[in-house]
This record gives structure tokens, C-alpha cells and sequence, in this order.
């Protein structure tokens, strides 16, 4: 078990962003499991319901503010919160996707910020709309677990930043992150009749206005990521303080104007030829080299 604990630390500490956030959701999902199973095997099937609730009480987070002031940490808990197999599934599907096309034409250091601004403005808006809206107040009280509003918050970023990229899919083909963020959405709208999943359906919607703003404000020159990556920074830096940094100092020479200028030109023509693909072909027909080119030169805009 120490071992298997040992190789998550280290997957967690070396993988990229959208790694670490499934490798997380997947944690928990097996604890939860674990739990509800020891319990049975020590208990009785009630003590197992019971089980349930203490987790369900303790990570979600509930459409009352009064519940929220009493358990804050619950705002940031419920987003890496899953109960049941198939929402996991399609949740990690759906961030690996459309969190990796992020990543190549950003940064990843935007999709961990973002995959908790989407989850925080999901949950508070929901939260505000059932609080006020007097049709939805019979919903008041419940719960919110899962990923699906910062996941919804990724997808619309990546269809806001790149509209026309597409995606391969089984039996469609190549389609554009433009019309899946377009149907995700309706279909969270349309949800909203239902009353089923009345505010997992609005926290989508919230996590989607999240994503549309971050591309927005990115575009013009604002990075709501920065404050996370400080603090993230910050957290690292006190693990790190004990060991020191061997640095080795490499002396470079400068290149020469037409050097310069000719390497310019030459990295231009092999972006254009890489986004003329993605535009013919769709993301997924890059070679792993020609999306660690379009990642390196995203980085430097």
C-alpha cells in the first residue's frame, strides 16, 4: 500500500496539470469506495448508508449559505468529490480532452487556477439563484458533488480561446470546440425543466460563465491564474527551503540579426504548417512533436 501511495505522490508531483486533477478525483473516488466497503465488512448495511452521509456532509458543498459559513473548506472539497462511476468517467473524459488543448495554446499552469475558479463560481452562483429565485428555492439545502462545473468552465475557456479547432469524435468525426461548448450548454438549459439535477444544471452554467470570463480577461492581457500560481509558488517554496539549488551557469552566444531573423522565419512557417493541420485534420492528428512545438511558442505570447 506504501508503495502504491509513494508512486501517486510522485505521478501528482511530475505530471502535468490535467494529470494531477484526474489522479486526485480518482483518489478520492477509490477512498470513498474503500471506506463504504470496511464499513460493511465491519457493520451492517445501515452503518454503510451512514458512512455515506458523513462524507457526503463533510466534502459537499449545500445550497445554503448558513451550511457554507459552517463549512467553508466544503467550496473547494466537492469539486474533487465523486460518489458514483459514470460521473467520474465522463468528467476526467471530458478534462483530459479539452483541459490538454488548453494547456497546449496557454499554459498549464492556467488549468488548475481555472478548474477552481470554475468549480467556486459554479457552486455560488447556483447557490444565489436557488437562494433568490423563488421557483428554485424548493431546491435550497441540497447537495453538490463532482467536477462538472470546472470541467464545464475548461470546455468553454478552450472553445472561447480557439473556437474553430476540432476535436475527433467516435462516429461524428472532427467537430469544433465551438459547437460542443454550444451544446453542453443548451443541454444544461434545457435540464433546467427537469428539476432532477436543478443545480448541478446551474453550477454548469455558472462554471461556463467562469471559462468565458478567464479567456476574455486572458485575452487582454489579465491572468486571473496569477494569484493561484503565486500562492502555489509560495506553498512550494516552503517545502523546498531546506535544499538548496545546485545552479549551473551555461554561457550563451548571442545570435546575430540575421540569425535572429532566420530562425524567426523558419518557426513561423512550421507553426502556420501545424495550424493549418489542426484546422484541415483536428487537434488529435498532431504528432507529439508538433504539439510540444505549438505549446512552446503558445508559451511565449
Amino acid at each position: 500500500m506504501s508503495s502504491i501511495v509513494n508512486d501517486i505522490k510522485q505521478r501528482i508531483k511530475s505530471g502535468d496539470a490535467v494529470t494531477r486533477l484526474i489522479i486526485i478525483s480518482i483518489s478520492f473516488f477509490l477512498f470513498a469506495g474503500i471506506f463504504r466497503i470496511l464499513v460493511f465488512v465491519s457493520g451492517s448495511a445501515p452503518s454503510v448508508v451512514s458512512a455515506q452521509e458523513f462524507l457526503i456532509q463533510n466534502v459537499s458543498v449545500r445550497f445554503n449559505f448558513a451550511a457554507l459559513l459552517q463549512k467553508p473548506w466544503t467550496l473547494i472539497t466537492f469539486m474533487f468529490s465523486h460518489f458514483e462511476f459514470a460521473p467520474l468517467f465522463w468528467n476526467m473524459i471530458a478534462l483530459y480532452l479539452f483541459g490538454k488543448i488548453l494547456s497546449d495554446y496557454t499554459s498549464p499552469k492556467k488549468i488548475i487556477p481555472l478548474y477552481i475558479l470554475g468549480g467556486v463560481a459554479g457552486a455560488l452562483i447556483a447557490m444565489m439563484l436557488i437562494t433568490f429565485i423563488p421557483g428554485f428555492q424548493g431546491y435550497s439545502g441540497n447537495w453538490l458533488t463532482g467536477a462538472s462545473a470546472s470541467v464545464t468552465a475548461i470546455i468553454v475557456a478552450a472553445a472561447t480561446l480557439v473556437p474553430n479547432v476540432r476535436l475527433n469524435l467516435v462516429l461524428l468525426g472532427p467537430v469544433k470546440l465551438l459547437y460542443l461548448a454550444l451544446f453542453f450548454i443548451l443541454i444544461d438549459i434545457l435540464n433546467l425543466a427537469s428539476y432532477a439535477n436543478l443545480g448541478g444544471n446551474l453550477s454548469h452554467l455558472g462554471g461556463a460563465l467562469m471559462g468565458y470570463l478567464f479567456i476574455v480577461q486572458y485575452k487582454k492581457g489579465k491572468d486571473m491564474a496569477t494569484p493561484f500560481n503565486r500562492f502555489f509558488d509560495w506553498i512550494s517554496g516552503l517545502f523546498n527551503r531546506s535544499s538548496k539549488s545546485k545552479m549551473k551557469v551555461i554561457h550563451k552566444r548571442n545570435l546575430t540579426d540575421e540569425e535572429y531573423n532566420y530562425n524567426k522565419i523558419v518557426n513561423q512557417k512550421q507553426l502556420d504548417a501545424i495550424l493549418d493541420k489542426i484546422s484541415k485534420s483536428g487537434y488529435e492528428s498532431l504528432s507529439k512533436m508538433e504539439k510540444e512545438m505549438l505549446f512552446r511558442e503558445s508559451g511565449r505570447k
